[in-house]
Formats: C-alpha cells, structure tokens, sequence
C-alpha cells in the first residue's frame, strides 16, 4: 500500500492520509492498522511470486457490490457466483422454500461454487509443488512467506 502525503495531495485535515490503491482517505490509527496487517500476512507466497502462480479466480465478478446490497446478499456469499445466488434467493422466495422448486437455479449456483473451490485446489497443488521444488533444489523461503491466509478480493 502507498500512502501519501496530506499537504502533497493539498489536504487540509491533519493526520489523514490518502491511499492510492483503494481512492479512500484513511486516519492515522487505521493506516497503521493496515500496514501492520499487509505486512503480517502477504498477498503471495515467494514460490508464487517465482513461478507466476496466479493466486484468485480466473472467473469474473458479474455482480455488483450495489446490487449485491440491494439483493441483501450475506457478506460471505457474495463471490463470483453470486450473480446466480440473486435470482435462486428471489425464486427461494416466490416458491417459498419448497425443496422441488428452483432447481436448475440451484443447480447452476452449486455448480458454480464447485467450479471455484476446484480451481482452489489446483492453485494450493501448484504452490505445494512450487515449495517442493524448491526443497529439493536446496533453497530457503524467505520469512514470512508460504501460503497466503488471506486471498485478494474479487474486485481488487
């Protein structure tokens, strides 16, 4: 993250910085925060990095975050799937719940989830591999580096 200066981008308030990355203005408490939490766990393993690994879904978010909010869809669920969660809550609703009803909507949002969750598994095999190879060849990892704890989020 890269943080700028206030009297460089001509700001008045003091002790507010403005972060580039996401075009939001941070107090100083809540940068530090930030910082420290970047630092603690990194975006990308080094095998990762070496190998161009790409680490996320190779699918893209169709929802938005508006619409998502509107639908009053669960914080947990709104991945690149969710754009089929909408329409199988709406039909859930209508058909108040019937487990007969709504299938191929069901259908398509499990299969959708299934096909994330395989592509998970591929990319934490091609790491492992990555970390084997390189045990082999005799090379250390540098600290703090191996598997990311927290991966980027959909519209990063």
């Amino acid at each position: 993250m890269r943080i700028e200066n206030p009297t460089t981008l001509g700001s008045p308030v003091a002790k507010q910085f403005h972060c580039r990355r996401s075009s939001r203005s941070l107090t100083a408490a809540s940068v530090g925060r930030e910082i420290e939490i970047e630092g603690r766990y990194p975006r990308m393993s080094a095998a990762a990095e070496e190998e161009d690994v790409k680490l996320g879904s190779s699918k893209p978010m169709i929802a938005t975050q508006a619409e998502m909010v509107e639908e009053r869809v669960p914080i947990p669920y709104r991945d690149q799937c969710a754009h089929l969660l909408i329409p199988l809550n709406k039909c859930r609703v209508k058909e108040f719940y019937l487990p007969w009803k709504c299938e191929v909507e069901r259908h398509g949002y499990e299969k959708c989830e299934y096909e994330l969750v395989m592509e998970r598994m591929l990319q934490m095999q091609k790491i492992r591999e990555l970390e084997e190879r390189r045990k082999k060849a005799g090379q250390t990892q540098p600290q703090g580096a191996g598997i990311p704890i927290i991966g980027s989020t959909a519209n990063a």
